[in-house]
């Protein structure tokens, strides 16, 4: 009988699938919607944008309490210490792009003029129409989801590099 390996707790995996699918599904929304003409249907897939990056928000919050508060598997000994650092640096700036895409979003959505909903739920209104603070923010919004991305193919290169390699596949610790 072989040694089971360590995994990830199983709230960490279904954290880290659903925030997998949440995630693909925003760039999805974010490039479709961007060039849809000024009517109804851009306004609901805004609307819709903005309420899964709430919820990605709240998660990304959840999941770091959960990642503080329960430690995670350690690396197999077989990745060679550089792969083992740039790993844990990936993950780093990974939780921190979790955060600055949906609050840059927030934020630039609030000197919009139009106010935001939480799947309909009106949220309190904080801010005021401010074309230059809104353009900013939305920047902040764009460039930050192309290191997000960039981050996210180096996570997935980085997991998939391993897969022949029994004694370091580190894609089976986060596999349910």
């Amino acid at each position: 009988m072989e040694p089971t390996e360590p995994k990830y707790s199983l709230i960490a995996i279904v954290l880290h699938w659903v925030m997998v699918l949440l995630i693909f599904t925003q760039f999805g929304l974010g490039w479709y919607m961007v060039d849809l003409p000024e009517g109804p249907d851009k306004s609901w897939y805004f609307a819709l944008h903005k309420s899964i990056g709430l919820t990605v928000a709240m998660l990304a919050l959840l999941r770091l309490i959960w990642r503080l508060t329960h430690q995670p598997p350690p690396l197999p000994d077989a990745l060679p210490l550089w792969q083992q650092k740039l790993a844990h640096a990936n993950h780093s700036l990974l939780y921190v792009f979790m955060f600055l895409q949906p609050v840059s979003g927030y934020i630039s959505s609030s000197f919009s003029g139009y106010k935001t909903s939480y799947f309909g739920i009106p949220l309190p209104h904080w801010g005021w129409k401010d074309q230059v603070l809104n353009e900013l923010f939305t920047e902040l919004h764009v460039a930050s989801s192309v290191v997000l991305v960039c981050l996210i193919l180096l996570h997935i290169i980085g997991a998939l590099s391993h897969v022949s390699l029994p004694q370091a596949n580190v894609l089976r610790r986060m596999w349910p």
